[in-house]
């Protein structure tokens, strides 16, 4: 029996929430995401690291306490000197923002969020010279100074096209110089005429 795998992220209690809905319409233009997975997925995110937050309070000294925010400083959510208080104030945008496809975007190498997005699940960006095709993936801030997206002058229809232009003009040229032998063979024949009227 193949066992069912378990959501990744939990979705909204209320299915019809007109400001909620709202909020996420927005968020799906200004980061260009395809579907409310994504944004669920960041809540999901958030809300863990919150849960984490809220049950380290009480001992931020301990080696957990300063894993986590070693953790979430790794990703660049907060400061290198931030307090378990300040993983309570992170919100929904600051998970977005460290994603691939907004990375792409933010540093210039896309002009839209959904063009970084096109460049990302086609294979056109590398972190460390490893292709990574997932727009979502989170970032480190170590791994964002490692972008790098691979440079390319044609799409594969315009190489089609200028291929067959190419084929296009080499037939072109050899109609061309068919007919100027064609017509240099009249023109020689058309003289040893005259010729032979000539010499009669």
């Amino acid at each position: 029996m193949v066992k069912k795998l378990k959501k990744q992220y939990e979705t909204p209690n209320r299915a019809w929430n007109q400001e909620r809905m709202n909020k996420e319409a927005e968020l799906s233009e200004k980061y260009g995401l395809t579907n409310k997975e994504e944004i669920y997925k960041a809540y999901s995110e958030l809300r863990s690291l919150r849960r984490q937050a809220r049950r380290l309070v009480s001992e931020p000294d301990s080696e957990e306490a300063k894993e986590v925010i070693q953790k979430v400083h790794r990703l660049g959510l907060v400061k290198s000197n931030a307090q378990l208080e300040d993983l309570l104030t992170l919100q929904v945008e600051d998970i977005l923002n460290r994603r691939l496809q907004t990375a792409v975007h933010r540093r210039g190498l896309a002009d839209t969020p959904l063009q970084a997005r096109q460049l990302v699940t086609h294979g056109h960006v590398y972190i460390d010279g490893e292709r990574v095709n997932i727009p979502g993936y989170t970032l480190t801030q170590e791994e964002e100074k490692q972008i790098e997206v691979e440079e390319f002058d044609e799409t594969p229809e315009e190489t089609e096209e200028s291929e067959e232009t190419e084929e296009s003009s080499e037939g072109d040229e050899e109609v061309e110089e068919a007919e100027e032998v064609e017509g240099a063979e009249e023109v020689e024949g058309a003289e040893e005429d005259e010729e032979g009227e000539t010499k009669e």
